[in-house]
């Protein structure tokens, strides 16, 4: 199994990023580095609206991103040699901030000497909309309106990582654990020709 690799999920709000990984990481030695442990260190200390009502202002985002860096921080300089990773973000095609957390994390995996997967999540608006409704979002301070969660859909769409290779994987009707398999097959033949690639430079 590849070890010293990042994954990065990233989707709409319910298109399973979460769930995703945690299966990922049952079949992986990784750390799942979800968006709400970093961004529920502040969402936790306030009062917000998850239910896509509103928006928060940039001051709430300006703490987030000091705890993000720190977090990063802690992955570039402090995890062990080696260490996988596996990344969970709601990533906005146009929403500058959303660009930079890319970044961030592909200039960490980088920094690491390791291969950066990102894995673009796409799901029906409507199965969308079934997802988020669910109560255990709500207790992770996740959006929960399916409104909003399909006006998102239809008028947005995901980040796509130009410059990088990126996996499109429709999740709609997999289950997480086939999604999983997937996402660390394709992460098994990226490797295998990134070292056959090695090998023939030498």
């Amino acid at each position: 199994m590849v070890n010293g690799a990042f994954i990065y999920l990233f989707g709409f709000a319910g298109s399973g990023k979460l769930t995703i990984a945690k299966a990922i990481a049952e079949r992986w030695d990784a750390i799942v580095v979800d968006n709400h442990h970093v961004n529920n260190v502040i969402f936790e200390l306030i009062d917000i609206d998850q239910h896509g009502e509103g928006t928060l202002s940039d001051e709430v985002w300006d703490h987030v991103m000091r705890v993000r860096q720190a977090a990063m921080d802690a992955i570039r300089y402090l995890a062990r040699p080696g260490r996988n990773f596996v990344f969970t973000n709601e990533l906005i095609e146009g929403v500058d901030r959303h660009h930079v957390f890319f970044l961030e994390v592909a200039k960490v995996a980088a920094d690491r000497g390791a291969l950066l997967l990102p894995v673009r999540l796409n799901v029906d608006a409507d199965e969308l909309a079934r997802r988020v409704a669910s109560p255990e979002r709500a207790e992770k301070l996740k959006l929960t309106n399916p409104d909003a969660a399909i006006a998102k859909a239809r008028t947005e769409e995901v980040f796509r990582p130009e410059g990088y290779d990126y996996m499109d994987l429709d999740v709609t009707t997999l289950a997480p654990a086939e999604s999983a398999r997937l996402i660390l097959d394709e992460l098994e033949q990226r490797t295998a020709a990134l070292q056959r690639n090695q090998g023939k430079s030498e």
